[in-house]
């Protein structure tokens, strides 16, 4: 306490000074109509820009959850896009069960680690079996495809990334519907190639390259466009480049997707399943 008095003691000068000077300026605010008018003019601006500060600093610290809230309705919808396809193409003399039609499940997450220069490469995501994400689970984001789940910890996931060798996914010219293989040679991170297509089938340069559906990804997803589409002399199937519709290495913010009817299509197309 004696501090403190001592502090007012020493400073009593400068306490009286600002005190005089608030009477001061409001005896000249209250007394002279032009300096009123100025002073609330000026309060005015000021309150303005310091809630604007204010409102700009909660605007930066809302928007990651209003981006992931986002995230998460642009998953469901895409869902609810690749489930209706599936619906669309169900010959109508089949059974369809109304109840447990749902194919995929879809999930927002983020990339927190990507590599392109390598042969194999691989992705780390912000999400894990916490969050629900599975091993085998694809990989998607909103212009194209980026790979496969392969290993799944408590809150984070690797995947392959379809720039990696390994990486083979089931893709269609979507104009002809004719069937082939993705790959990648380990060249540039915005080119592939398409494999296993036959020299009969029809592919043009400017042909869309989309999913089939086949590798569990949702059905007719963009991939590409071909960039150049021949057949070598003496060969059966076609040699194509694609210039994919995503820059992986650009990537930021994905969708895992979870095809409900993978256990079941794999048990089926599994060597043991055929007796």
């Amino acid at each position: 306490m004696q501090n403190l008095f001592a502090f007012f003691y020493r400073y009593a000068f400068v306490f009286l000074f600002l005190i005089l000077e608030f009477v001061s300026i409001r005896l000249i605010i209250n007394r002279n109509e032009a300096q009123r008018e100025i002073f609330l003019n000026s309060s005015t601006i000021i309150s303005g820009k310091l809630y604007d500060k204010v409102n700009a600093v909660k605007k930066y610290f809302s928007l990651r959850k209003a981006n992931q809230d986002m995230a998460s309705e642009i998953a469901k919808l895409r869902a609810e896009i690749a489930n209706l396809q599936i619906q669309a193409v169900t010959r109508k003399d089949s059974v369809i069960d109304t109840v447990t039609h749902q194919r995929f499940l879809l999930m927002s997450a983020q990339i927190i680690n990507n590599s392109v220069e390598q042969n194999n490469n691989m992705i780390t995501i912000n999400r894990g079996s916490r969050h629900g994400v599975k091993k085998y689970s694809t990989v998607i984001e909103n212009n194209g495809i980026i790979g496969f789940v392969t290993k799944v910890g408590s809150l984070y996931s690797s995947v392959m990334s379809i720039l990696n060798t390994k990486a083979r996914v089931s893709v269609k010219v979507k104009r002809t519907n004719a069937i082939g293989n993705l790959v990648w040679e380990g060249e540039s991170p915005v080119t592939m190639k398409v494999e296993a297509i036959p020299k009969h089938a029809i592919v043009a340069e400017g042909d869309t390259i989309v999913t089939t559906g086949f590798s569990h990804f949702p059905m007719n997803h963009p991939v590409g466009i071909v960039t150049k589409a021949f057949v070598q002399p003496g060969e059966n199937f076609y040699s194509i480049d694609i210039f994919l519709f995503n820059d992986i290495s650009r990537a930021s913010h994905v969708y895992v997707v979870d095809d409900l009817h993978r256990m079941e299509i794999d048990s089926l197309s599994s060597p043991q399943a055929i007796k």
